[in-house]
């Protein structure tokens, strides 16, 4: 696996994102890479004196940290836009994976213009997992995979087992279909027909089969539900205490690349763990 890159604006959030990327760069025996981007919009004087401070004060924060057995992080301070500049670095160093905080929810600036996290996913072709969970130091046990039957799904399935061998990855299957349910239950995801279950549970079962890595008795089963697919996707893995929720990107242009992508970018905004987006596979 290539460098794990993970970007930290030296907030409490990127401190959450960074211990998860030196867990799984442990897993993996992967490099990992911290980097703080300034904005290159700010006076060049102003550029020169908080790139030193900044360098300095990351490199003694890392000296500091009790970092698990073989990682030793290189730390960077690079000049640009985060969005610009992370592809960049990732094509450079042959980055294996994105690590990153979580959003603040900005509201209207975010839906009039395009989220970091979306162009981010628009422009590079390597996986990207948000870090919420604070128990970044304790590998994946329990795993959502949205599953919609695609390669793309499977893609991050595997991807998932990779970073966290041992997880257990219980499927959940949403799909839109508002005649299947009143606008109530459509919102908030409800339960699919009734001559649609057993088609899908079977469905699944199948796909987990040739996955491996299947819940047992006690873990969270695998289910198909109606309803809008962030909003399904992100409850149930707040009801079922989830460790990471795993999507899948498709390689697809226009608006449905766009939706899909809107679909990974509200779920990572929203859910309560850690959210993993695989590449199109």
């Amino acid at each position: 696996m290539g460098p794990i890159l993970v970007a930290t604006d030296l907030s409490p959030r990127s401190d959450i994102a960074l211990r998860r990327a030196a867990q799984l760069a442990h897993a993996t025996g992967a490099e990992l890479h911290v980097v703080h981007i300034l904005d290159e919009d700010l006076p060049a004087a102003l550029l020169n004196d908080q790139s030193a401070a900044i360098e300095a004060g990351l490199t003694a924060m890392i000296d500091l940290e009790d970092w698990p057995a073989g990682v030793v992080p290189r730390v960077d301070v690079e000049v640009g836009h985060l969005a610009r500049m992370v592809p960049k670095l990732v094509a450079e160093r042959k980055a294996g994976l994105i690590v990153m905080g979580s959003h603040r929810d900005r509201g209207l600036a975010d839906l009039m213009g395009q989220p970091t996290l979306a162009r981010l996913m628009a422009a590079v072709d390597v996986p990207i997992l948000v870090a919420v969970s604070s128990a970044g130091g304790a590998a994946w046990s329990k795993a959502i995979v949205g599953w919609d039957f695609s390669p793309a799904a499977k893609a991050a399935a595997q991807l998932a087992k990779t970073l966290a061998p041992d997880v257990t990855l219980s499927l959940l299957n949403v799909w839109t279909d508002p005649a299947q349910s009143s606008p109530y239950a459509f919102d908030m995801g409800g339960v699919a027909g009734q001559n649609t279950v057993p088609h899908l549970e079977q469905a699944l079962a199948e796909a987990s089969a040739s996955l491996g890595n299947a819940p047992g008795p006690g873990d969270t089963p695998h289910a198909a539900k109606v309803g809008a697919p962030a909003a399904v996707l992100v409850r149930e893995a707040r009801d079922t205490k989830t460790d990471v929720l795993v999507i899948g990107r498709h390689a697809r242009s226009g608006i449905a690349r766009f939706l899909l992508g809107e679909t990974a970018a509200r779920a990572a905004l929203h859910a309560p763990c850690d959210v993993l987006i695989a590449p199109p596979g």
